[in-house]
């Protein structure tokens, strides 16, 4: 379990599935994800994402998800996860969701992810954390510039954005453990 001061990041439980359906598939949530309709996904797709999660006996999976939940209630508001782990250039993505909307703004994403970097660096023995996010979440850009994340690069019309119906840009960032340690400071 991963501690914060707001939240705790817990591994996956059986029941799960239920959370993240409901998160995935609200429209009004994923709309920064690009998916003007959520992910379409039925519930039995996420209850055999939560089981083969639970069942894996891999101590170091190239990538697992986790639940946020708040530290005062273990009330489950989100989920957070990385991917993409390259062992050899100690490199992995994260992704996170504050699913409760009425959750979202309340400092929780901040203190989930601000562990969970401390996590990856350490128990990963990463040097780098990167991740991608639609250019106009202004958001999410804010939260990662003040986490000491930098903007590398923009890849034009990456990803088709239901939204609108066309292509939107794509901003690529990263952050060093060497750049963590110093906004750790």
């Amino acid at each position: 379990m991963i501690e914060g001061n707001k939240v705790i990041i817990r591994q996956l439980e059986s029941g799960d599935e239920e959370l993240l359906h409901k998160w995935r598939n609200n429209a009004r949530g994923n709309l920064y994800c690009g998916f003007k309709y959520g992910f379409l996904l039925s519930k039995e797709s996420f209850k055999l994402q939560v089981k083969d999660e639970i069942e894996s006996k891999e101590v170091f999976p190239n990538e697992k998800l986790f639940i946020i939940c708040k530290k005062e209630d273990a009330t489950p508001i989100g989920d957070i996860s990385y991917r993409n782990w390259s062992k050899r250039n100690r490199s992995a993505e994260f992704g996170i969701e504050i699913g409760e909307i009425k959750e979202r703004g309340k400092g929780y994403g901040y203190d989930a992810l601000s562990n969970f970097i401390t996590f990856m660096f350490n128990f990963l023995n990463l040097n780098r954390i990167e991740l991608t996010t639609l250019a106009d979440n202004k958001k999410s850009k804010n939260l990662y510039e003040k986490l000491g994340f930098k903007k590398i690069g923009l890849m034009r019309e990456a990803s088709f954005d239901s939204r609108v119906g066309t292509y939107s840009d794509v901003l690529y960032m990263d952050l060093l453990r060497k750049d963590w340690e110093e906004v750790k400071k």
